[in-house]
């Protein structure tokens, strides 16, 4: 009698990478980070402001990843690795933005046009980028 052995390999299905549950949890972790600075430090000394501003880049970058890649995954239907890599790179351009916004405050010359220049740059930037691929 012959023995059947099953193949080693899985089906093959287009399955979510477990990073990006990994980074759900490390969203979650550094807004909480964000609140604790923001509580608990003095908002005098300017190493404390820069702190706040760096947990702030961390948890949005992020909830922005994780917010991007699923949001990618659904409207595209493309595969996880695909998809992660623009959503990686619009993240950390959101977080950046959102950094430096708060650095030009710090040197006190954020105004409105300043702002939008930022942002053009960074949109401008994105669109360049994305054209490559």
């Amino acid at each position: 009698m012959a023995r059947k052995v099953l193949s080693k390999r899985g089906p093959k299905r287009d399955a979510t990478p477990k990073v990006v549950h990994l980074i759900g949890i490390l969203a979650y972790t550094a807004w909480g980070g964000w609140a604790y600075i923001l509580i608990n430090l003095s908002p005098d000394a300017i190493g404390n402001k820069m702190l706040f501003l760096l947990a702030a880049f961390g948890a949005l970058f992020l909830t922005f990843l994780y917010l991007f890649y699923q949001a990618g995954k659904a409207a595209t239907g493309k595969s996880p690795s695909i998809v992660f890599y623009p959503a990686s790179r619009r993240a950390f351009f959101v977080g950046i933005f959102v950094f430096l916004l708060g650095a030009m405050k710090l040197l006190k010359i954020f105004n409105i046009l300043n702002a939008g220049l930022l942002g053009l740059v960074m949109l401008l930037l994105e669109v360049q980028l994305s054209r490559k691929q």
